[in-house]
């Protein structure tokens, strides 16, 4: 059994290592060909693109949530004092809101369903009834996975998980507050000043062209892809989904697989829709390499 679990994490292992390269190549490409590829295939009005591009956000915040209720369902049934139990709980519940504002608010942004709605872009009344009714849903459903288990090492295990998904949040903004790079829509809308900026460049003069312009700062936030971070972590959480009986008999390649699908799509569609270079979309998704991290840190778990 040793060896069996062994040879399917060295599987995961080579997965995410030859994932990485891709990657990386595709980085190369778009270094040297960024702005060839983005005119070749720009359609900022594609409809499919730009319904497809709505749902990258949405498996993050709803994975984060859903294991949040699992690590609920954990201290609430642990053995901990009554008082301690009824605080962790209380916080779990509290972490849990938090992130699903954040989620419901990503959702609603001007770049997935507010592109369609602009009413619902940053209305925090919308984003916070979004939140209480949605939060509570996938807690729940969180709680009761986590209640079919029971799996010794799974509070270690979602704590390495979330850690994970808070790092990629984190490289997420930090990045995007670094370089900058103006997206290939604001580019290509003929702005004197705004032309192609490679993605090792920052971009210092973005916030003159905020004051006297009014041009919306998120324009200036091309490097990296949010939607590509974001979508790629499903190559890692898609896998933990194993740790419960009704996905066990799932295999974890297939299931990271399936997040790197999904993430490809949604990649080559901010590309199409003029939000991201290739080099945002797969800088942005080599974030798996946390993916990487993520199978030696549980691999050490078990």
């Amino acid at each position: 059994m040793a060896q069996t679990k062994d040879r399917e994490f060295n599987r995961l292992i080579i997965f995410n290592i030859s994932v990485l390269i891709f990657f990386g190549i595709l980085l190369l490409i778009g270094t040297f060909f960024d702005e060839t590829i983005s005119r070749g295939i720009y359609s900022p009005d594609n409809l499919i693109a730009r319904m497809i591009t709505t749902l990258g956000t949405v498996p993050f915040f709803f994975m984060a949530v859903f294991f949040i209720g699992c690590l609920l369902e954990r201290v609430f049934h642990s053995g901990l004092g009554k008082g301690i139990r009824y605080a962790l709980s209380a916080l779990c519940s509290l972490l849990g809101l938090v992130v699903g504002f954040f989620g419901v608010g990503a959702f609603l942004d001007r770049d997935c369903l507010g592109s369609f709605f602009p009413v619902l872009n940053r209305n925090t009344p919308v984003i916070a009834v979004l939140a209480i009714v949605a939060t509570p849903i996938l807690l729940r459903l969180g709680y009761l996975m986590a209640g079919t288990t029971d799996d010794k090492m799974l509070v270690k295990r979602i704590v390495a998980l979330l850690i994970l998904m808070g790092l990629s949040y984190l490289a997420l903004q930090t990045f995007k507050n670094v370089f900058h790079r103006p997206r290939f829509r604001l580019v290509v809308s003929g702005i004197d000043g705004i032309g192609y900026t490679p993605w090792y460049t920052p971009f210092p003069a973005f916030q003159s062209f905020i004051d006297s312009l009014g041009i919306n700062a998120t324009e200036f936030r091309s490097f990296p892809s949010g939607h590509s971070i974001l979508s790629t972590s499903c190559v890692f959480t898609f896998q933990s989904l194993s740790w419960f009986p009704k996905f066990k008999s799932k295999d974890k390649l297939a299931l990271g697989a399936a997040g790197l699908i999904f993430a490809i799509v949604i990649m080559f569609t901010r590309v199409i829709l003029g939000a991201h270079y290739l080099s945002d979309v797969s800088a942005g998704a080599m974030i798996t390499l946390l993916a990487l991290v993520y199978t030696i840190v549980q691999k050490q778990i078990r």
